[in-house]
C-alpha cells in the first residue's frame, strides 16, 4: 500500500480516533498521544496491510485499547486523577462536576478486564449498537451483552463513592 493511501486514512480517519480518545481519557493531550501512537504503530505495519482491511472497525478497537493502556499506564490502576481536562467553555465552574466525572471514570475504565473496558467504550461512549460492536469485536451479540452488564456492574462498584 503507498505511502498517499496512509495519508488518506489518516485525513479519513484521523478526527474518528482523535475523539474516540479523547471520550475515554477526557484529556486533550492525552487523545493526542493516543491519536499519534495509533497512526504510528499503523505506519510501522503499513506494508503488511492489504486493500480489504475494515479501518473503521480497526481503529476502534486499536484506539481503545491504547487509550486505555495509556489511562492504565498514567495511573497504575490507582485512583490518582488524571490531568485536569482542557476546555474551552468559559464557564470552568459548570463543567467542574462533568470533567471531575471524566477523570474518575477513565480511571475506572482502566481498571475493568480489557473486554468489558472495549464493550463499555465502544457501546456506551461511542454509542454503537449492540449488532456493531459484536462484529466490530469478533464476538456474539450475547457475549457483548454480559460483558457489558459484568462492566456496568464493576463500574457501578468503583465510582459508587462518587456518584452516591
Amino acid at each position: 500500500m503507498s505511502e498517499n493511501s496512509f495519508e488518506n486514512l489518516v485525513n479519513e480517519h484521523g478526527r474518528q480516533v482523535l475523539n474516540t480518545a479523547l471520550r475515554v481519557l477526557g484529556d486533550v493531550n492525552l487523545a493526542n498521544d493516543v491519536h499519534q501512537e495509533v497512526f504510528l504503530a499503523i505506519w510501522k505495519r503499513w506494508p503488511s496491510y492489504n486493500g480489504h482491511t475494515n479501518w473503521p472497525a480497526y481503529l476502534y478497537r486499536v484506539t481503545v485499547r491504547k487509550a486505555l493502556e495509556t489511562a492504565r499506564r498514567r495511573n497504575g490502576c490507582q485512583d490518582a486523577a488524571l490531568p485536569e481536562r482542557q476546555d474551552t467553555d468559559q464557564r470552568p465552574e459548570s463543567n467542574l462536576r462533568a470533567d471531575e466525572l471524566q477523570q474518575k471514570l477513565a480511571v475506572a475504565l482502566a481498571r475493568l478486564p480489557q473486554r468489558q473496558a472495549d464493550v463499555f467504550v465502544l457501546r456506551r461512549l461511542e454509542g454503537l449498537e449492540t449488532a456493531e460492536v459484536a462484529e466490530l469485536l469478533g464476538c456474539s451479540h450475547q457475549t457483548v451483552r454480559v460483558h457489558l452488564h459484568r462492566g456496568l456492574r464493576k463500574l457501578s462498584r468503583l465510582l459508587s463513592a462518587y456518584l452516591g
